[in-house]
């Protein structure tokens, strides 16, 4: 029944790097660089498991105006460069972001992004209003990601 109150959100997204799937899954998998292309990020805590493998917790904070957001991250499923999949947990809601990889050529990668987004408490009636701002807010990081990997790639190769 919370559903039609727009409590469930699903939203897609697509980028193409101009770098090969080696390279484009190493930038992702490695958390270091979270920093570098994440919006408001402040830390990434593991908790339990071996980073990056199903089964494993970590803790995700964020600055949001201010405010920090601690998001609860479960990796699901992973496929060495080509699929991540995970949920995370907030007092906010939930979220179940499938990563997807495939090589365009040699040096260009799609990144695929599935995003199916459930609100709890006020953010049910919150989220008929936030669909535009997750969604500039995740192209933003998806550029913001494109641009670390060209520029980390075009400055070492020869």
């Amino acid at each position: 029944a919370g559903d039609r109150y727009g409590a469930h959100m699903k939203l897609n997204f697509e980028v193409v790097i101009d770098a090969s799937i080696r390279d484009v899954w190493a930038a992702f998998a490695d958390t270091r660089n979270m920093d570098r292309w994440q919006q408001n990020f402040l830390s990434y805590t593991q908790k339990s498991g071996a980073p990056g493998q199903p089964g494993s917790i970590a803790e995700i904070t964020y600055d949001e105006n201010g405010r920090k957001v601690v998001l609860t991250e479960t990796i699901t499923e992973r496929r060495e460069d080509a699929f991540l999949a995970a949920g995370y947990e907030s007092s906010h809601g939930s979220t179940l972001i499938v990563n997807r990889f495939e090589a365009v050529d040699g040096s260009t990668t799609r990144w695929t992004a599935w995003c199916n987004f459930r609100f709890r408490g006020v953010m049910k009636l919150m989220s008929l209003f936030l669909g535009g701002s997750i969604r500039k807010r995740t192209e933003g990081d998806m550029q913001r990601f494109k641009l670390m990997v060209e520029t980390d790639i075009a400055g070492t190769q020869t």
